[in-house]
């Protein structure tokens, strides 16, 4: 087998033990782009906005992860109901997965200052294994594997506007795990929930800090935590770090201008061993946040 497709198996194998958990890729963009996480957090802003969410890792290795995440939300009128869309692609190598998903969300007053949001949404989820690729001759690849099943979501959010929000998400639910679709998809093996939170604490009159955490947890797959912190200046420049769990760091930055949020990221293993500086000291970031009408009010 030539190298390029051994490492396109090593990829493989990886992003398999991945998906075959439901564990989405996880970004480090998760405190400046929230609605791609949890659809309910896009009640944070009362505009329209579109989040867009990029990732490249590994990127010396033919066939390398990437993934994308993008979503949209408009309010329906004055009244309080959002609708939205939520799209996601991967692409390892050989295999390519992701998900298309329509949502609609209502939120709730609690307070003068303190709301509950819900968002539900369907779609369909797909998944294409193309294993003959990797070799003509090698019976372990002969069969490629393409699949595709419904799919349903749910998101709830507190918040308090401008100042913090926690949230929890069950984001797929396929429709094969409830006896709806015709099978089960080979890569579906466990539900995933995530619980997401953030603020914003003034720091004086030009300085802010924004914390933000995002947790994963299923019940196959070992417990994954991130925590991260921005420093912003006059609520427009900032500088950050992200800490993960599975011993990995990001260096992040944010620049807010008008209705514009550019975010990026440079994830880093913190470890030593010759794998971890091959695969994971090259996975860069980028996320994109628009929002229509005022634009950012705020640093949320």
């Amino acid at each position: 087998m030539k190298i390029k497709n051994i490492m396109a198996v090593i990829a493989l194998c990886s992003v398999q033990l991945v998906v075959r958990g439901q564990q989405s890729t996880s970004y480090s963009q998760y405190g400046v782009a929230v609605t791609p996480i949890n659809t309910a957090g896009s009640f944070l802003s009362k505009e329209t906005q579109i989040n867009l969410i990029g990732r490249y890792q590994w990127v010396n290795l033919e066939g390398a992860p990437t993934a994308y995440r993008l979503a949209a939300s408009m309010p329906l009128g004055k009244s309080d109901l959002r609708v939205g869309l939520n799209i996601k692609h991967e692409n390892v190598s050989v295999e390519k997965l992701g998900e298309a998903l329509a949502f609609v969300g209502k939120e709730v007053r609690l307070s003068a200052n303190d709301y509950l949001a819900l968002s539900v949404g369907a779609g369909v989820s797909y998944y294409n294994g193309n294993f003959a690729q990797l070799s003509s001759t090698d019976p372990m690849f002969s069969n490629d594997l393409k699949e595709t099943d419904g799919i349903l979501s749910a998101s709830l959010m507190y918040y308090r506007q401008d100042k913090l929000y926690a949230g929890i998400s069950l984001p797929r639910l396929t429709f094969s795990k409830i006896g709806l679709g015709s099978s089960s998809m080979n890569y579906d093996a466990g539900l995933l929930y995530q619980f997401t939170a953030g603020a914003v604490v003034p720091l004086g009159a030009d300085f802010d800090v924004k914390p933000a955490t995002l947790v994963n947890y299923a019940k196959n797959l070992d417990f994954q935590a991130d925590i991260s912190a921005i420093f912003y200046l006059k609520k427009t420049f900032g500088l950050g770090a992200n800490v993960r769990t599975e011993g990995e760091m990001a260096a992040l930055a944010s620049l807010l201008v008008k209705n514009l949020n550019i975010g990026l990221g440079y994830q880093f293993a913190t470890s030593n061993s010759a794998l971890s500086r091959t695969f994971n000291n090259s996975t860069y970031e980028f996320s994109l946040t628009y929002r229509f009408g005022k634009g950012f009010g705020g640093l949320l």
